[in-house]
C-alpha cells in the first residue's frame, strides 16, 4: 500500500490476486465506455448479455449504457425527482464528461478496496476519488479530495467478461461534496472592528 497527494492510502494488490483481477476489470470497463462507440469492441463485456443497474433502478442494456456514457448512468436516480446539483436526463454523453474533467482536470481515479467473492458472482467495496480542482455547474473549485464510496456486484462469464454490472452508492453524498460552499478559512475568528456594538462605534 502506497501513499498519495490524497487523503487516503491507495491500494497496490498483488499482480494476479482477485482484488487485481477485479479492479482491472473495471478500469478497463470503464476506459472502453468513455472512449469506444461501439460495443462490439469492447473486451471486458459481454455485449449481447451485458446489462447495468444502479441502486436496484433499470437496467440498462449495453447500448444504452454506451449512448449516455458513465457518469449519467451511474447518476440515473429511481427516486422522485432528480438531484437537483446535476440531472443525468438534461446531459450528454459529451456534456457529462466535460461537467466532470472540468471539475478534476486531474483525473478522478477509482480502486477496489475489498472483494467479497469471486466468480462468476464477484462482490466488493470501492472508492472513486479525485481533487476538485475546477468549477462544477457554477460550483467553484473547493481543491478538496473528493471521495465516493459503494459496492459492486458483477457477474462474469468463463471469460471473465462482465454480463451483469450493479452498483449500490450514495449519490446525493458524492454530490454534495461538490456542491457544498467551501468555509472561509477565518470563521469563527473574532476581528476587530469587523463585528461590534454600535453604541461603541
Amino acid at each position: 500500500m502506497m501513499r498519495s497527494a490524497f487523503t487516503l492510502p491507495v491500494q497496490e494488490w498483488a499482480k494476479g490476486s482477485l482484488e487485481r483481477v477485479a479492479q482491472d476489470l473495471v478500469k478497463t470497463w470503464e476506459m472502453e465506455l468513455s472512449h469506444k462507440t461501439k460495443l462490439e469492441d469492447f473486451k471486458t463485456i459481454h455485449p449481447q448479455k451485458f446489462r447495468f443497474s444502479v441502486n436496484g433502478g433499470p437496467w440498462l442494456t449495453g447500448e444504452e449504457t454506451l449512448k449516455v456514457g458513465s457518469y449519467n448512468a451511474l447518476l440515473q436516480t429511481t427516486l422522485e425527482g432528480e438531484h437537483e446539483a446535476y440531472k443525468a436526463s438534461q446531459e450528454t454523453f459529451e456534456s457529462s464528461h466535460d461537467v466532470f474533467r472540468s471539475a478534476f482536470p486531474g483525473g478522478f481515479a477509482w480502486e477496489v478496496l475489498e472483494v467479497y467473492s469471486g466468480p462468476p458472482t464477484v462482490a466488493f467495496k470501492w472508492r472513486h476519488w479525485g481533487v476538485m480542482e475546477g468549477p462544477f455547474k457554477g460550483h467553484p473549485p473547493s481543491h478538496a479530495t473528493i471521495n465516493s464510496f459503494g459496492t459492486c456486484i458483477a457477474k462474469v462469464d468463463d471469460k471473465l467478461q462482465i454480463t451483469d454490472l450493479e452498483v449500490y452508492y450514495d449519490p446525493t453524498q458524492f454530490l454534495g461534496q461538490l456542491t457544498e460552499t467551501p468555509k472561509d478559512r477565518d470563521y469563527g475568528e473574532y476581528k476587530p472592528g469587523v463585528v461590534g456594538c454600535p453604541f461603541m462605534q
